[in-house]
């Protein structure tokens, strides 16, 4: 049963993941207002750490992959982390001991904590520069 809810669970996942991609390659999140724009900003003025995302998904989609990096460059950190978190938990054989180890090396405790700093120093200084 478990098995069963994780290939579901997974497979909502993949069409989440392909419903964003197909908005962010054929609509530009500065010309379309159904697109969210961030609470963080809007309240506070200050940019969080995924502002700018949606612009740089529309434009890493679109091949401009200097002006994506500009718009965000966490998303190019994150994106690949949380992709390889989907497929360690989803796709990969999960009683295999390396994919085991791999999960906890990048998913462990310390790699949390990191990731955590890591966020929270990109935040202060893109809101200081």
């Amino acid at each position: 049963m478990k098995r069963r809810r994780r290939i579901w669970a997974g497979i909502v996942l993949m069409i989440a993941i392909l419903t964003v991609i197909y908005l962010y390659s054929h609509f530009d999140p500065s010309d379309y207002a159904f697109f969210p724009k961030c609470p963080v900003y809007t309240f506070t003025g200050y940019e969080c750490p995924g502002c700018g995302s949606q612009r740089a998904f529309y434009n890493f989609f679109h091949g401009n992959f200097l002006t994506a990096f500009r718009y965000n460059p966490l998303m190019f950190i994150l994106v690949p982390y949380l992709l390889s978190g989907v497929y360690i938990e989803y796709i990969a054989n999960r009683s295999n001991s390396r994919i085991q180890r791999l999960r906890n090396i990048l998913y462990g405790k310390w790699a949390i904590l990191i990731l955590a700093v890591i966020i929270i120093v990109y935040t202060i200084l893109r809101n200081i520069v």
